[in-house]
């Protein structure tokens, strides 16, 4: 990866408090990096620990009663892991926007879309109140709502799940985030608004040079819009790879999920699933953590801490140490 990332998460730790006195690691071992401009793609089963390293990048780790336990959180030159409030009011929602997992529960009820664009655009001092009313208009325009004059005075009920997605993308740029977490936020939509979603976030991309994370369990989707695709299971990121070179993946996790992809089974065939189940929230087992249902597994990866990242070129990196003894295989796995 280029050392002029915009993002450089470098193993990450998350705890959540279940007392005063017990604390729960659900995050571990995490690691991403992403330039300005990339789209990078974020995978992996629920309870991998996707979300919380979002919440971790936009500063909401305390609404959960969780914490950075570990590791580092930078962002242009600045530790968001030790960072105080006074430091999220300058970046969260200025430089770092955030597109929620439902479009249905994301906007306000209460409130017009008006109010909630304004709301956004409360950041920005320089604007008075007639020129706020026109940007939130013109938010509206390059998401591609149409009448946005009607659509302002409207409550998100009165909003289809398209158009309500729509409205939480153009509040999350509506002051030019330098990056947009994205979790999930195709969640619920039917396949042709999914497809439509997709297509604003690449154009918003390209339009302001914004870096985006696309949290997904849509590996196809991912696979499609993406330059990157990070993988997580068990709370470790066990892969980075670009997104044209997934089919030369090094980790049997992300070279099971490749194989299970619905697009990719014949008609009337059988799917092809991953074995077992992921290892329960903080209750990992000693060495790998996916060595109860790995078609590799060796007697090294039963053992010890789990793997570290092994940099085997600038795009890719992988945490499976038997990564050069399974390369003869991949050909056949995939």
């Amino acid at each position: 990866m280029s050392n002029s990332a915009l993002v450089d998460i470098d193993s990450l730790q998350i705890s959540v408090r279940l007392s005063r006195t017990r604390r729960l690691k659900i995050v571990d071992y995490a690691s991403m990096k992403i330039n300005p401009g990339e789209m990078i793609g974020l995978i992996g089963e629920s309870g991998s620990g996707k979300t919380m390293l979002c919440r971790a990048l936009i500063g909401t780790l305390r609404r959960r009663d969780a914490y950075i336990s570990g590791g580092s959180v930078m962002f242009d030159g600045m530790d968001l892991a030790t960072a105080k409030n006074d430091v999220w009011r300058q970046v969260r929602g200025k430089r770092i926007g955030y597109v929620p997992q439902s479009a249905l529960a994301g906007p306000n009820p209460v409130l017009t879309i008006e109010a909630q664009l304004l709301e956004s655009l409360g950041g920005d001092e320089t604007l008075s109140r007639a020129d706020a009313k026109k940007r939130a208009k013109e938010l509206l325009d390059i998401v591609q709502i149409r009448r946005p004059d009607i659509v302002m005075k409207q409550y998100p009920n009165q909003l289809s799940g398209g158009m309500k997605q729509r409205v939480m993308i153009a509040c999350a740029i509506a002051l030019q985030p330098e990056l947009i977490v994205a979790d999930e936020p195709t969640t619920g939509l039917d396949v042709t608004v999914q497809a439509e979603i997709m297509k604003l976030l690449k154009e918003i991309r390209d339009q302001f040079n914004t870096a985006i994370i696309l949290v997904s369990h849509d590996l196809p989707l991912i696979n499609d819009v993406c330059d990157q695709i990070t993988v997580m299971h068990a709370g470790a990121t066990v892969e980075n790879i670009a997104s044209a070179e997934i089919e030369k993946s090094k980790h049997p996790y992300t070279i099971a999920l490749y194989k299970s992809r619905i697009d990719l089974a014949p008609p009337r065939g059988e799917l092809i699933t991953i074995a077992g189940q992921p290892p329960a929230v903080g209750a990992w087992q000693t060495g790998c953590r996916f060595n109860q249902r790995c078609d590799f597994v060796t007697d090294a990866c039963l053992i010890g801490e789990h793997p570290k990242y092994i940099e085997l070129s600038a795009t890719h990196q992988t945490a499976c140490i038997n990564h050069a003894g399974i390369e003869a295989k991949i050909g056949s796995s995939l």
